[in-house]
Order: C-alpha cells, then structure tokens, then sequence
C-alpha cells in the first residue's frame, strides 16, 4: 500500500515532471520528494521516472502506475470533499 505522501509526490511529478515544481505544489522540499520518489522506485522495484540533469519523464511502468492510480485518486478526493461539505451542511 502507498502512502499519502508516496501517492501524491508520485502523481504531481508525474504531471510537473519538475522536482521543484511538485515540491512548490506540495509544500514539502525537493529533496523531500526525491526521496520519496527514490523510497517508493526501491519499494516498487521498479524505476518510475528517467531523470537526467536536464529532463524527467515517466518509464512505461511510470506512465501505466498513474494511470491506474489517477482515477481512485480523484475519486477518494471526492469522497472526501462531499465528506466534508455534507459536514458543512449539517447533513446527517
């Protein structure tokens, strides 16, 4: 199982495909991403992004992991949200 930080350094590079940005998006350094990054690539067994001093892109397992994982993603991002708003509203 991924962790939420795993999930969501994973997914934002996977759409920055800048360390710097995704560490801006999220509020966490960019070392901290990649050492994220590198955790769950070591845990996964597999190399999720080809990183050179200029360019980070996905792999084909890369690409084929946020795609399977972008759409639960956004739907317990919602289910939180709708959560939330129900609390807002009073809703029982």
């Amino acid at each position: 199982m991924l962790e939420r930080l795993e999930l969501e350094s994973f997914l934002t590079l996977a759409e920055e495909l800048h360390f710097g940005r995704t560490a801006r998006r999220l509020d966490i350094s960019r070392t901290r991403v990649s050492q994220t990054i590198l955790g769950l690539e070591r845990r996964l067994g597999a190399q999720l992004f080809e990183r050179t001093s200029r360019t980070v892109d996905l792999t084909l397992v890369g690409r084929q992991l946020y795609e399977d994982l972008l759409p639960a993603y956004r739907m317990m991002t919602a289910a939180v949200e709708r959560a939330r708003a129900d609390r807002a509203s009073g809703a029982a």
